[in-house]
C-alpha cells in the first residue's frame, strides 16, 4: 500500500518541484497578497513589487492563506514545512489532523488528505489504515503560543468552553442562558451564536471545525461536517471497510465496530 501511495503523490512533487523551481515566493503575485510563511503558524508574507514581506498575527490568532487573514486556530490547517534549499520533498505532520499532511519542498508546503479510511502516520510519513496510526486530536490547538491563554470551543457542548494555557485544558461553563461564541471567544446571547442544542449525536454535525459523522441509511459510508454544515451526499468507505462510529474513520469490522444504522456491522461481498 505504501508503494501506491508513493506512486499517487509522485505527480504531484514533480508538479510541486516545478512551480517553485525559481524559489521566488511572490513572483507573479499581485500586489498587496498575504501567502504563508511556512515556518510558524502566525507567520507570514505581505507581496509588493515580487517582493516578500514578513508580518506576524496578534497573539491567539493564526495566518489563514485562503481568508487572507489572521483567523482562529481551530479554522486553519497549519502547514509547517523545515527550512531547505533541497527539490527534495518531505511529507510532514499537520498538528490537530488526522487525515490531512503537508508536502513540503524548498520549505514550501501543500496541502494533501489521505484516501478514505486512511490517517497519516507522523512516523513512517505515510497514509495507514488508523488502527495503525497513533492520532490524537487535542482539545488544545498546538499552533499557538502555549504561554498565553486561550478560549476554546468544546464541540459538543455549545455552553461550555475551555481556557488553554501551557497546553493544559481547563474546562469552564457560561452563565445559564449564555453559549461560548467562537468567533469572539466569550459567552454570548444564543440568537448571537450558531450551535446545535444538545449534544450532538453520532449522525449530527458539531458547530465547529471539519468533523466525520456516520450515515444512519447503512454501515459503509459518512457524511463530511464543516462548521455545523454537512455534506449534500454521503461518502463511500473503500471496498471491505465500514464506518465505524466509535473512532469515525473506516476500518476493517470487528467485535468493538459500531454503525450509525444501529445494525451488526457488515459489509456487502467484493465482486469478483
Amino acid at each position: 500500500m505504501n508503494r501506491v501511495w508513493l506512486s499517487a503523490v509522485l505527480l504531484e512533487i514533480l508538479l510541486l518541484q516545478a512551480a517553485l523551481s525559481n524559489n521566488t515566493r511572490c513572483a507573479n503575485r499581485p500586489d498587496g497578497v498575504f501567502i504563508n510563511d511556512f515556518t510558524a503558524c502566525d507567520a507570514f508574507y505581505t507581496c509588493l513589487r515580487g517582493e516578500a514581506f514578513p508580518g506576524v498575527c496578534p497573539i491567539g490568532f493564526v495566518f489563514n492563506e485562503e481568508l487572507q487573514l489572521c483567523d482562529h486556530p481551530w479554522n486553519v490547517k497549519c502547514l509547517i514545512c523545515p527550512e531547505s534549499d533541497s527539490f527534495e520533498a518531505t511529507f510532514e505532520p499537520i498538528d490537530g489532523e488526522c487525515t490531512y499532511y503537508s508536502v513540503c519542498v524548498q520549505g514550501i508546503g501543500e496541502l494533501r488528505e489521505c484516501a478514505q479510511g486512511l490517517q497519516f502516520d507522523p512516523v513512517e510519513k505515510t497514509c495507514d489504515l488508523a488502527e495503525n496510526v497513533n492520532c490524537e486530536i487535542p482539545l488544545c490547538p498546538n499552533n499557538v503560543n502555549p504561554n498565553v491563554p486561550i478560549s476554546v470551543p468544546n464541540p459538543s457542548d455549545c455552553s461550555r468552553y475551555y481556557i488553554c494555557f501551557m497546553g493544559e485544558a481547563s474546562e469552564r461553563e457560561c452563565a445559564p442562558t449564555l453559549l461560548f461564541n467562537p468567533e469572539t471567544r466569550l459567552c454570548d446571547l444564543e440568537e448571537n451564536v450558531e450551535c446545535e442544542e444538545g449534544v450532538p449525536s453520532p449522525t449530527s454535525c458539531p458547530p465547529t471545525g471539519i468533523h466525520y459523522v456516520g450515515n444512519p441509511a447503512d454501515c459503509v459510508s459518512y457524511f463530511v461536517c464543516l462548521n455545523g454544515e454537512k455534506s449534500p451526499t454521503p461518502v463511500s468507505c473503500a471496498a471491505g471497510l465500514i464506518f465505524d462510529i466509535t473512532d469515525s474513520v473506516c476500518r476493517p469490522p470487528n467485535e468493538e465496530s459500531r454503525c450509525a444504522n444501529g445494525e451488526e456491522p457488515t459489509v456487502p461481498p467484493l465482486m469478483v
